[in-house]
């Protein structure tokens, strides 16, 4: 008997389901069930959002059914005393009334047909404001008629410049949120218990007016995401079909997103990009946030390249860095035996005014593989950051995926890109990760590891007195992983949502 190995790339040619195959149809893999917890009229789906000013307010939203009309908020600084709830400051929350399968905009009465059979619920918020710098909190919020959450803690971020902040950075869960997911958030945060909040770069779920799967990326988090204040990205897949009379369907922003969470106002922007275009400031680093989905509509584009343009500006923090989803330099090798993907408008609107102000950080998702690259300063334009050569750069990117689903890196290795003096510096394939971020001083130090807690690649920017920043790779990484020396890798198509 002759035994035949079949490489791990082979078998995501012929197995994943974006691949083009030779065969004429694709075989229906049945996926695994979820929970769906329906709401009731207790509190449920917490979850605590950054405003501008962490250092001293936060915001919160929790979902109820709809026999709770009204609902409060407690709040008060943690102590050691055994009942340290005895003098908690009491607040109403803002309540809306939420249409899981309905909705209506400009263009008239629409529906999710996703969740035709749910029920409308209630989703209540509030942004607790006045706080003190530093501080820990205790805060509960409450449901019906005493039935109450239990008692979570939060600490607000530190106002002095030279504190150090210490925060989490994961690319699209996307994909098995309930199967998959839930393990790489848990591992991150037991692994950076002191993170003070976590960037979540778009692409949360896969369908964004699916209620079922927000059900499972928030349950995922649980306790978690009541205790590490979320930075949300709005990804492609936040957006989904809105379907109007006749069967017309609008491709939009999901109702649910605005309705689950409370993001920071962006006056100056259109309606299209509020709650998806914001800045949050911790110690010595502002986090701002992009709608890179705004695909094909250049006016968008532009809106938010000015908005952060006069951010920056205006910006006295060290530190400066932007998440949003599609990356400016893709790595995607998708579809098979393609050019790949590729993002020319949003390069276009963003990258100037990311070298204009030297950008530290751009942190991105969408390409479901792993990617870090650099521009270099003049001198160092042509140079290629390892363990071996320091480089002096503008811009560090970087792509991750933290979900299941995996796709192969370009074989032009952004070769393409170069006349925007960009170099490709590691890769990652079939390897979820993710990332812990610590600004201690005049470094910033970026660590991604694998899901098994393993350190995967890692690199120090350290900024002299003139801001120029100096790229240092760490030593001792592992070979690079690809779809060749890595494990069999089947598809994403049967896992539960």
């Amino acid at each position: 008997m002759k035994l035949f190995w079949i490489s791990p790339f082979l078998l995501l040619l012929i197995h994943t389901g974006n691949a083009v195959s030779a065969a004429p149809t694709r075989v229906k893999i049945p996926k695994d069930n979820t929970p769906y917890t329906a709401a009731s009229s207790w509190p449920d789906r917490i979850i605590v959002t950054p405003t501008e000013t962490p250092a001293t307010s936060f915001s919160i939203t929790w979902r109820t059914d709809q026999t709770v009309g009204s609902s409060l908020a407690q709040i008060i600084k943690a102590s050691p005393d055994a009942r340290y709830d005895i003098n908690t400051n009491t607040l109403k929350a803002n309540t809306q009334s939420v249409s899981l399968s309905h909705g209506e905009n400009s263009l008239g009465k629409f529906s999710y047909p996703e969740n035709a059979q749910l029920s409308p619920v209630n989703y209540h918020g509030m942004t607790f404001k006045g706080l003190q710098p530093d501080t820990l909190y205790n805060y509960r919020v409450s449901g019906a008629l005493s039935q109450w959450s239990s008692w979570q803690q939060i600490k607000t971020a530190a106002q002095q410049t030279n504190s150090d902040v210490e925060f989490l950075y994961f690319g699209d869960a996307q994909n098995g949120i309930h199967s998959h997911w839930p393990l790489v958030l848990r591992r991150a945060w037991q692994h950076a218990p002191k993170a003070e909040f976590a960037i979540y770069a778009g692409d949360l779920v896969n369908e964004g007016a699916n209620d079922q799967q927000w059900s499972n990326w928030l349950n995922a988090g649980r306790f978690i995401h009541g205790m590490l204040p979320a930075v949300l990205v709005a990804g492609n897949h936040e957006y989904d079909w809105q379907v109007h009379n006749k069967k017309q369907k609008k491709w939009a922003l999901s109702t649910l997103w605005q309705d689950q969470f409370i993001l920071p106002p962006a006056p100056t922007l259109p309606s299209e990009l509020q709650e998806t275009v914001y800045v949050t400031r911790y110690p010595d680093i502002d986090v701002y946030v992009l709608n890179s989905e705004a695909l094909g509509n250049v006016e968008l584009l532009q809106a938010q390249a000015q908005w952060l343009d006069e951010n920056l500006q205006h910006s006295p923090a060290k530190w400066r860095i932007v998440t949003m989803h599609h990356p400016i330099f893709s790595s995607c090798g998708m579809p098979l035996n393609s050019p790949g993907q590729d993002e020319p408008d949003v390069r276009a609107a963003f990258l100037p005014v990311f070298l204009k102000h030297n950008v530290d950080l751009v942190l991105q998702g969408h390409d479901h593989t792993y990617s870090r690259g650099s521009i270099g300063t003049a001198d160092d334009i042509t140079k290629v950051a390892s363990p071996e050569t320091a480089k002096k750069v503008k811009s560090v990117f970087v792509t991750s995926v933290a979900g299941p689903k995996t796709y192969p890196q370009k074989p032009t290795r952004w070769q393409e890109y170069r006349e925007y003096g960009v170099t490709l510096e590691r890769i990652g394939e079939n390897t979820p990760t993710y990332q812990i971020i610590k600004k201690v001083g005049d470094q910033l130090t970026f660590q991604s590891f694998t899901t098994d807690g393993k350190l995967y690649d890692g690199f120090t920017l350290v900024k002299d007195q003139d801001g120029q920043n100096t790229l240092m790779v760490e030593t001792y990484l592992p070979l690079q992983r690809t779809f060749v020396n890595t494990g069999p890798y089947k598809n994403h198509l049967d896992l539960a949502e």
